[in-house]
């Protein structure tokens, strides 16, 4: 979830991006399909070198706590398998390692890029500066247990807007029909004051800034805490040996103080939606 960050306040569907990666060899293997369609791609053993790219579209809010949506392009590219399984690359969790590899208990890290928040998004942010995007450093732990996958997951975003987020999150997939694959399952998001201050925070000069341009905002410093909890669907299936589709859909919500105080957040529930083609070689 590293790279895909960049069209996303939501993480452009964090709960979901990744899984999209894994279709081709989740319909063909139902064995190694738990963890193929949860939100641990890289922690499934891969049966070789694995390349698949695709593409599709999704909607999304225009940056967290908007009632507004944009639409955005997401590119996919996946691949695995690299140097015994250990490297990864990949356009939603960035360049890692698999670090550890112990059946169905897996740890690596990664680094990847945030895209941080232009102004334009909305006319909520009409007078603040742009959040610049930075690089990310992240880490995870992920555990299968049939049919369920788990993973507990911390990145820091460096650069002028520096942040740092712990992501825990479960699914749960099932195979209703050949060559289909469902997961539904639940993530929650804690975030640092660093991050809450940069993303839903107002400074006395961005409320000075923002009012004078006809955008009346107060001073808000918020602190560190629990940020949102969302659940999402997703359904894969595979069109042939190597043309696959993958749509999702969900919903997150706002339920820490500091982003529901906010003069920023206009909505707390935040849903989005994909949909996208992928192709494996």
């Amino acid at each position: 979830m590293v790279f895909g960050t960049v069209f996303s306040p939501l993480r452009l569907l964090v709960l979901a991006a990744p899984v999209l990666l894994a279709l081709p060899a989740a319909a063909q293997d139902p064995d190694n399909a738990t963890l193929g369609i949860s939100a641990t791609p890289d922690a499934e053993p891969n049966k070789g070198i694995s390349v698949t790219v695709g593409g599709g579209g999704g909607i999304v809010p225009a940056y967290e706590g908007s009632k507004e949506f944009k639409a955005v392009p997401f590119p996919l590219i996946d691949i695995r398998g690299l140097a015994d399984d250990r490297i990864f690359i990949s356009s939603l969790r960035g360049i890692g390692v698999n670090v550890i590899d112990w059946g169905s208990l897996r740890a690596g890290v990664a680094v990847g890029y945030h895209g941080g928040r232009s102004s334009d998004d909305s006319d909520k942010l009409r007078g603040l500066s742009d959040i610049s995007g930075g690089a990310v450093a992240s880490a995870f732990l992920s555990y299968t247990l049939k049919p369920f996958a788990f993973e507990l997951k911390g990145q820091n975003i460096f650069g002028p807007e520096p942040g740092t987020e712990v992501t825990a999150g479960a699914t749960w997939s099932f195979s209703p029909l050949d060559g289909m694959r469902i997961s539904v399952g639940p993530e929650t998001t804690w975030a640092d004051r660093r991050y809450d201050r940069s993303y839903f925070g107002v400074t006395d000069d961005q409320a000075i800034a923002a009012t004078a341009a006809g955008n009346p905002l107060h001073p808000y410093s918020p602190g560190s805490g629990l940020k949102d909890a969302g659940l999402s669907t997703t359904l894969l299936y595979q069109i042939t040996d190597h043309w696959g589709l993958a749509a999702h859909a969900g919903v997150t919500e706002l339920v820490g103080d500091a982003a529901r105080r906010s003069p920023l957040t206009e909505r707390d529930i935040q849903p989005s939606a994909f949909l996208g083609l992928t192709y494996r070689f």
